[in-house]
């Protein structure tokens, strides 16, 4: 995912107001978004749960944020590591940390990649229901493709954004635009509710929002180094999200201290979903996915 998330900083008395702002060419038709988003993944707390990311009932939210608490590391492994590096050398943080908690860190330090052998994430409808499916990880595609009635829906493991109503979102939506728009909200409930506006389920709304105020504590700095202060309150930013093939040092910063977290809580990811981004990518970092499940 290098990382897909907005980019605005928490700035005290900035709530801008959320535009939507489509795609110039949706990956899906309207007929297809609309059954997308009639539908309901009927057991993506278990897929929480799963993962060791569900919030208990005393909680206030459905996910508990994958960030928290960091995993510490002495220097050597620090210095091994590139996003515990990038983040002693970079952002200006001097605590020797990998960005995200234990089970994120074992996550991302085993984790596969390659097609035909990263895991994946499939969903199976409800007999005679369009509308209720189940979603389920699976090691590898041979394994989802020998499991009857499952299709693949994204790379690596299921998460907070596997529902079909989130890959409507993605597939339909500039979110590098919007997204950033929801991170300027102030505090994490605001974020949250306005990821929801634009039209993600509530579980992926928290992921993002997380994601959001990861970024801000992490690469307040390093934004406003690329964009400027007063661009980033008024939300002008100008500067290109890609430079000869590199992310701007915005971008990098999230894509370093808050991509594990977010890649792991929220397992959809627009690449790993085989839709391309609105930041540039190589192409060889979009997986291939086909999507057909009203057919």
């Amino acid at each position: 995912m290098g990382t897909v998330i907005g980019m605005g900083m928490g700035l005290a008395g900035c709530n801008p107001p959320l535009d939507i702002a489509p795609l110039p060419q949706p990956a899906f038709d309207d007929t297809t978004l609309a059954r997308m988003h009639n539908s309901q993944a009927i057991n993506l707390h278990d897929i929480l749960a799963q993962n060791q990311l569900l919030a208990t009932p005393a909680e206030t939210t459905i996910s508990r944020s994958p960030y928290q608490p960091l995993t510490l590391m002495n220097f050597a492994e620090c210095w091994q590591d590139t996003h515990c590096r990038y983040s002693i050398t970079e952002t200006g943080i001097p605590l020797q940390a990998f960005p995200a908690n234990e089970v994120v860190y074992a996550w991302w330090q085993s984790r596969l990649t390659e097609p035909d052998q990263a895991a994946v994430c499939g969903l199976r409808f409800l007999e005679d229901d369009s509308a209720q499916y189940e979603l389920a990880s699976f090691s590898n595609r041979t394994e989802l493709d020998s499991t009857p009635g499952f299709q693949l829906t994204h790379y690596q493991q299921c998460g907070s954004c596997s529902t079909l109503q989130d890959l409507a979102v993605y597939g339909s939506l500039d979110l590098t635009v919007m997204a950033k728009t929801c991170s300027k909200q102030q505090g994490f409930t605001a974020k949250q509710r306005c990821m929801e506006d634009i039209g993600f389920t509530s579980a992926c709304a928290e992921s993002w929002a997380f994601n959001a105020q990861q970024t801000t504590q992490s690469c307040f700095v390093r934004c406003v180094q690329e964009y400027g202060l007063i661009p980033l309150i008024l939300g002008t930013e100008s500067s290109p999200n890609t430079n000869g093939g590199q992310l701007n040092q915005c971008l990098l910063c999230d894509e370093m201290m808050a991509g594990p977290g977010f890649q792991y809580a929220a397992g959809r990811t627009r690449r790993n979903s085989g839709i391309t981004s609105e930041i540039d990518r190589p192409e060889d970092q979009v997986y291939e996915v086909e999507h057909h499940y009203f057919d």
